[in-house]
């Protein structure tokens, strides 16, 4: 008896000990599954300076490789909230949504699976949801490939702290909101989303119908298409109410629409349905999905951290922004680079105002535009208020020169002035392309509707009432003060303490101050570039998700 009581005590004790043991079968599996994960198209893929398989696998160290996705309720909003990427301009099956439907349904059903097939699920899973969190962030591209002088800082992070912080919003089930916290937080981002869900619903319920070619439609005018326009314009939502019966209110209701319109896609806003207008009218609403898909890209790569105060040129636009405290506090007009000599993409800071700046010609100017004006006027020098100086400084006279055959080293110089390229003030800053903002002779354009009319730099209408709000002293630097400064022909630089910001983006997004969204000219034909790289980007990523096993 009581050797039959000390084997049930043993046989008691071994129980409680293995019971005591814990299951580490699945954080096994989960670090077997990462080391396959390192070998495949999915591990391997690209994000800044890392890859996808080592940004999981730090995922999973914080978390002693402990298993995330094996609730089907937890699964189902990852999969719910890669659903709602769509108005990102992305999709779930970017992110292998497709496969992830589908173990949602396994772990619903309670199908039997191996602690290996649970792995799977799970590292898959938090490869997903990590690279939506991260492209929703920071872009699906590089934007350092496509403007070097952005220079993106930081790129592509993804401290400890965000690695936890990202886990602790899956385990609470917050993954929409975590989406939502990576996406910019500017009121843009939000709608351009709205706009793209717009821009959806109008196409599943079959688009808008294409205008006939003939007469510009005037207002008032009697014509088959003016129906056609109608109908054109309530379905893009331009147009917001039927005709009422009193024709003259409709017709005015209809003007106003085509302006709308017009003033939305970068058109001159005459009412009138010529050339221009009816093509831009006729523009597939496939395309202006894809075209926004694109800019939505963009508004990731600009929207993030944006200081409360700065300077934004918006090239395609032809617009100059400035907000003081997060706020737009003062807009104007510019002019920016010729579709040969764009105006490029940078972010830089304005740390000084030059008043009654001269203008020295840049040698590509002076070589592709000015010779020969020079060769064929040779009054054009005197007439310019240009100066010729040699290598060491001193001034050449100007019939010294011989501009069919000018000798190297020629520098010209125009004396500062009202009627100077550079008018009476300049805005400078650091960067390689040797451009800037600044005052220009040349006003009347800024009542053109497409103003690509400079050689890179960036015309700035009411540019003295730009460097009073910049000095930010209205008693120093009043806009008579910077007048008087101004009418004295003496250069004279102004620092600015601190320096203020610049952005100097290009998207071919409209956003009117009621948040209706439109879409201008590509001036400078970036969208194609951009287009293929993000489908191709887009088409690994799928079907990286796709072997991924």
């Amino acid at each position: 008896m009581i050797r039959y009581a000390w084997i049930v005590l043993a046989l008691l004790i071994a129980t409680c000990a293995q019971a005591q043991v814990p299951d580490t079968a699945p954080q096994t599996a989960i670090a077997t599954r990462l080391d396959d994960l390192a070998q495949q198209p999915l591990g391997v893929l690209r994000i800044g300076d890392h890859t996808l398989g080592a940004l999981v696998s730090r995922f999973y160290a914080q978390r002693a490789d402990a298993p995330l996705w094996q609730s089907a309720a937890r699964l189902r909003a990852l999969d719910d909230a890669l659903d709602g990427l769509v108005d990102d301009g992305l999709a779930a099956q970017d992110y292998g949504g497709d496969r992830l439907a589908r173990d949602v349904l396994r772990l619903q059903e309670h199908v039997p699976m191996t602690d290996a097939q649970r792995a799977d699920i799970d590292v898959r899973a938090s490869a997903a949801y990590l690279l939506a969190l991260l492209q929703l962030r920071h872009g699906v591209l590089d934007v350092d490939a496509f403007y070097p002088d952005w220079q993106a800082t930081p790129r592509w992070s993804a401290s400890a702290a965000w690695l936890q912080a990202a886990a602790h919003a899956a385990e609470a089930g917050h993954i929409t909101a975590a989406f939502d916290a990576a996406r910019p937080s500017a009121p843009v981002y939000a709608q351009l989303r709205t706009a793209l869900q717009r821009l959806r619903d109008e196409a599943a319920a079959g688009g808008w119908p294409a205008l006939p070619a003939g007469l510009a439609l005037e207002p008032g005018m009697q014509d088959a298409r003016v129906a056609l326009l109608r109908r054109r314009l309530l379905i893009s939502g331009d147009l917001t109410r039927t005709p009422q019966g009193d024709a003259d209110d409709d017709d005015a209701a209809l003007a106003n629409a085509v302006r709308a319109f017009q003033s939305q896609h970068g058109l001159q806003a005459d009412g009138v349905v010529g050339p221009a207008t009816l093509a831009a009218l006729n523009v597939p609403v496939t395309t202006r999905i894809e075209q926004l898909r694109l800019d939505l890209e963009r508004a990731r790569w600009y929207l993030h951290d944006l200081p409360p105060r700065y300077v934004q040129v918006d090239l395609a636009n032809y617009r100059l922004d400035y907000y003081d405290d997060g706020r737009l506090a003062w807009s104007t007009r510019v002019q920016v680079g010729q579709p040969r000599r764009p105006t490029p993409v940078l972010r830089s800071a304005i740390t000084r105002l030059t008043i009654d700046p001269s203008w020295v010609v840049p040698p590509t100017i002076l070589r592709e535009d000015m010779l020969a004006k020079l060769r064929r006027d040779p009054d054009y020098l005197a007439r310019n208020h240009l100066r010729v100086f040699d290598r060491q400084g001193q001034i050449v006279p100007d019939n010294a020169i011989d501009w069919t055959r000018p000798p190297s080293g020629l520098t010209l110089r125009q004396d500062p002035g009202p009627d100077g390229a550079l008018g009476l003030v300049a805005f400078r800053f650091a960067n390689t392309h040797e451009v800037y903002l600044h005052d220009t002779p040349h006003k009347a354009l800024f009542a053109q509707t497409r103003r690509a009319f400079s050689s890179g730099c960036v015309r700035v209408e009411n540019a003295m009432e730009l460097a009073q709000l910049l000095l930010g002293d209205p008693v120093r630097w009043n806009a008579e003060s910077l007048q008087t400064a101004a009418s004295y022909d003496v250069t004279r630089d102004v620092p600015l303490n601190p320096s203020v910001p610049l952005r100097m983006i290009y998207w071919t997004v409209a956003v009117a101050p009621d948040g209706r969204v439109g879409l201008v000219p590509d001036v400078y034909r970036q969208d194609p570039a951009l287009r293929a790289a993000l489908g191709d980007a887009l088409a690994r990523q799928q079907q990286a998700f796709a072997l991924a096993d």
